[in-house]
């Protein structure tokens, strides 16, 4: 899953940090439209956070629109099915359809975000609001492309992307889309997709593996301090050299 969130080499060169689905649009919010759906708590609805339109409320478009103005585009979603190879260029360029079972990632070749159906059922079976967070977090990495603010290290840009994956479910619980009772269970997410071997409060671990994501009290507590203080908090996180969250971002931002 997250953890092999570049599917083929160096975090920091790979064009893949790993998310399917059609786009949909309109006016919605948590009473839902047809194209932005409704709350986050189904499959369906958490799907249309992600890929409604510009002007959903609550939506991810919406929520990067408004942050980035023109800078944002919406963003074009693929579909595969486990043992398939996605069609966009970071499939071109593996062809080995391991790679991408089971799996969700961004693709900076050709700025597409795609992931497995198979991947996203089995999320949501675990949490309704599952898939929606991990691609927001995928979104994140095409948040860091567009803005060239990439994390400096794999880990720093793993906890970026969770952080500001924490801010844009803010913004989605705000709409009335993403109820809190759902972003409470949303956070033991980040906690299982974190390495292995991260004691609660080892905020500082090094970043040893050029592929490390960031260990299990790291990825949660990005993903909160996004949630309660912002984006220009998690741009900072992004530029930490060893991968690490400091204390003192995670207590005052």
């Amino acid at each position: 899953m997250l953890a092999a969130c570049q599917p083929g080499g160096d975090a920091a060169a790979d064009p893949t940090t790993p998310a399917t689905a059609a786009g949909g649009g309109g006016a919605g919010g948590g009473g839902a439209s047809a194209e932005c759906g409704g709350s986050a708590d189904t499959l369906d609805g958490a799907l249309k956070v992600i890929t409604g339109p510009i002007g959903c409320p609550g939506g991810v478009n919406t929520f990067w629109s408004q942050k980035l103005g023109s800078g944002w585009t919406v963003p074009r979603f693929i579909e595969y099915h486990d043992g398939d190879i996605p069609q966009d260029e970071c499939g071109a360029q593996s062809r080995d359809p391991d790679d991408f079972a089971s799996n969700a990632f961004y693709c900076s070749l050709d700025d597409t975000v795609a992931y497995s159906v198979e991947f996203m059922a089995e999320l949501s079976k675990q949490d309704p609001s599952y898939p929606m967070l991990v691609l927001m977090h995928e979104l994140g990495h095409r948040v860091s492309a567009l803005t060239d603010k990439q994390g400096v290290v794999s880990r720093s840009e793993e906890n970026q992307a969770d952080c500001l994956a924490g801010s844009e479910a803010k913004f989605t619980h705000d709409a009335g889309r993403f109820p809190m009772a759902n972003a409470l269970e949303g956070i033991p997410l980040f906690f299982q997709l974190g390495d292995g071997g991260g004691a609660w409060l080892s905020f500082g671990e090094p970043n040893a593996d050029p592929e490390a994501h960031g260990n299990p009290s790291q990825r949660t507590a990005a993903a909160v301090l996004g949630y309660t203080k912002g984006i220009d908090t998690c741009f900072k996180i992004g530029q930490s050299a060893d991968g690490g969250i400091s204390l003192t971002d995670s207590l005052f931002g």
